[in-house]
């Protein structure tokens, strides 16, 4: 007697077939540049009426490539359904000059050396249109390095940078100032080496034009080894509030340990958290995360195995109870997808909705 194949199953593998049908002609067909499409629904979805819409969701969508013909300076491309052509020479030691100009008339002109650099871009020939921004860099003695931004619209950037500004008490300085149209604002940074290997930094920072000390950006954070991991405190202070969080991380018994506490506008806040690879206990590569907190229990298991030559099962399980409140039920979803280098097929299931099936593909030809 011949066992017959449920309706249902053979409308699925109707659907799929015809998707990766259709992904091999545009394989064979396709030049080197990306192809993608999917469709999404319910399983039940799955019926002869719903047949071109799960084809319409699997035409492929074509990101076209960027095409350039280059020699000696010149080019020609087509990059973003635009034609642009472009020239490139260097001259002098250090000098370089760009030209690029497009099918829009758009136009972009650029000359730099090691130390500046001017660029200009426009629209055809009309100069209301002109927009150009230089730069220039460098190192004062005794002061640190600089950097010039100005533009067109007489924006300007004037940033002096001095990681090194010397040690005070075992403790070592930097800092960073920046003036624009807006006023000016400065970061002023210290770190000191404890002994245990232990260290404390400080950083200050003012909003640019702000200069009341109580709305600066203030962060401290000391870290200490303990017990082959670290713990660290870190304390921030920003418009008057503050905000605490303390952390100890280690590797435990092959994976990753970590424990966090903090305090954020007056709530407390924690998350206890454990992550191993198992793939040294099972016989697929997979990864597990739990943890605890301040709004439930969570976890986490994703798995990956080649089950025969280009063809890959992927599963992932994700899990939450909430610990506080009336609603204390399981929030829990799953999926399991089988891709190769054609396509892909995808079952998701979560709590408080119907099974979904995805079939999709992405690949560059």
């Amino acid at each position: 007697m011949v066992r017959r194949q449920p309706v249902r199953a053979s409308r699925v593998t109707a659907v799929a077939a015809s998707g990766l049908a259709l992904l091999a002609l545009v394989c064979h067909h396709s030049p080197a540049y990306t192809v993608k499409g999917a469709w999404e629904g319910t399983a039940t979805s799955l019926k002869p009426d719903d047949y071109n819409t799960v084809l319409k969701g699997l035409e492929p969508v074509v990101s076209l490539p960027t095409i350039t013909f280059a020699r000696e300076g010149l080019s020609l491309s087509v990059e973003d359904n635009h034609l642009a052509a472009g020239y490139i020479s260097k001259f002098g030691d250090d000098k370089t000059l760009e030209l690029n100009i497009n099918d829009d008339r758009e136009w972009r002109a650029g000359l730099r050396t090691s130390d500046a650099a001017l660029r200009v871009k426009g629209r055809g020939s009309n100069l209301d249109n002109l927009f150009w921004e230089a730069s220039q860099t460098g190192t004062v003695e005794g002061v640190g390095d600089v950097l010039l931004e100005f533009n067109s619209d007489k924006k300007y950037n004037f940033t002096v940078s001095q990681p090194n500004l010397g040690k005070v008490l075992e403790t070592q300085f930097g800092g960073k100032v920046r003036a624009s149209n807006d006023g000016f604002t400065g970061v002023l940074q210290a770190r000191r080496e404890l002994p245990g290997k232990a260290a404390v930094t400080y950083a200050v920072e003012n909003p640019i034009g702000v200069y009341d000390l109580d709305k600066s950006h203030h962060v401290a954070r000391l870290t200490v080894p303990v017990a082959g991991g670290e713990a660290a405190l870190k304390l921030t202070r920003k418009d008057s509030k503050q905000e605490y969080l303390g952390s100890y991380a280690r590797n435990l018994k092959g994976g990753d340990a970590y424990v966090e506490v903090s305090r954020k506008n007056d709530a407390v806040g924690y998350n206890v958290s454990y992550a191993r690879s198992l793939d040294d206990a099972l016989p697929v590569k997979a990864n597990v995360l739990v943890g605890v907190d301040e709004d439930g229990v969570y976890s986490k298991l994703a798995a990956r195995h080649n089950i025969a030559q280009d063809f890959t099962a992927e599963y992932e399980a994700r899990a939450r109870v909430a610990v506080s409140g009336d609603n204390h039920k399981p929030d829990l979803a799953h999926s399991l997808k089988l891709s190769n280098k054609l396509g892909y097929a995808q079952l998701l299931h979560g709590t408080g909705g119907s099974p979904r099936v995805r079939l999709g593909y992405e690949f560059n030809a």
